[in-house]
């Protein structure tokens, strides 16, 4: 994976919003949101200055039987998020334990995405499941890159971005980044500097964000692109 090309120090945040300050570097805030915000009035999201969303699509149960379930609120947030003139992309949360259901995960978000215009990317969501027995718990470094790539590979070929999500622990202990360095990832790490010593595209800062239209705490975050 390319080193972090950036100085952690240059990361400024005005009350909840986090920009980087160099002139070589565009940034775009933008949330991520699922079924549990509820009702969103996208009209006020994105007159708060909000420029994109990343909404979850749907999830694989970490259950047994692993059921593939379409996020109750995706299209009617995709529509919202598309209507206010948002960029939007999706994520899918997985829980495969083989590259044949990881390719069943990635059709099954092709399918949904039928018609849809996104103009961000596919995001592949395998973490750890806190607090519960998941299905993809005993998962082997090789399995769960194997199972990434798998993914990736599938949506790309359909001609989306795909893009990887995950904590500091999950990219660099429970996936081989250097078998994946085709991929934008995006971090999650909720404090004022980032740690993580490797480039990344975006960077989920805050879980307790506050923006207008949506009700409860909702995930802030930073798109990072370089000026060429």
């Amino acid at each position: 994976a390319a080193v972090a090309p950036y100085d952690s120090n240059l990361f400024v945040q005005n009350g909840s919003v986090m920009y980087y300050n160099d002139p070589g570097y565009t940034t775009a805030i933008g949330i991520d949101v699922s079924s549990h915000q509820g009702e969103i009035d996208w009209q006020q999201v994105a007159a708060s200055g909000v420029e994109f969303a990343l909404i979850r699509l749907g999830f694989r149960g970490y259950g047994e039987t692993g059921n593939l379930v379409l996020d109750d609120k995706f299209q009617q947030n995709i529509q919202g998020a598309t209507q206010a003139g948002l960029d939007v992309g999706v994520y899918f949360f997985s829980q495969a334990v083989t590259v044949e259901e990881a390719v069943e995960e990635a059709e099954y978000v092709l399918d949904a995405l039928e018609g849809d215009s996104i103009t961000y990317p596919v995001v592949f969501d395998l973490e750890q499941v806190a607090h519960d027995e998941a299905r993809t718990d005993d998962l082997s470094v090789e399995t769960a890159t194997e199972i990434t790539q798998a993914f990736c590979q599938t949506i790309a070929q359909a001609g989306y971005q795909p893009m990887i999500y995950g904590n500091v622990t999950w990219l660099m202990d429970r996936i081989d980044l250097t078998q994946l360095t085709e991929y934008q990832l995006w971090l999650a790490q909720y404090q004022s500097t980032p740690t993580f010593p490797y480039q990344f595209a975006m960077w989920q800062y805050s879980h307790q964000g506050s923006v207008a239209g949506i009700e409860g705490n909702v995930d802030l975050n930073l798109l990072l692109t370089t000026l060429s």
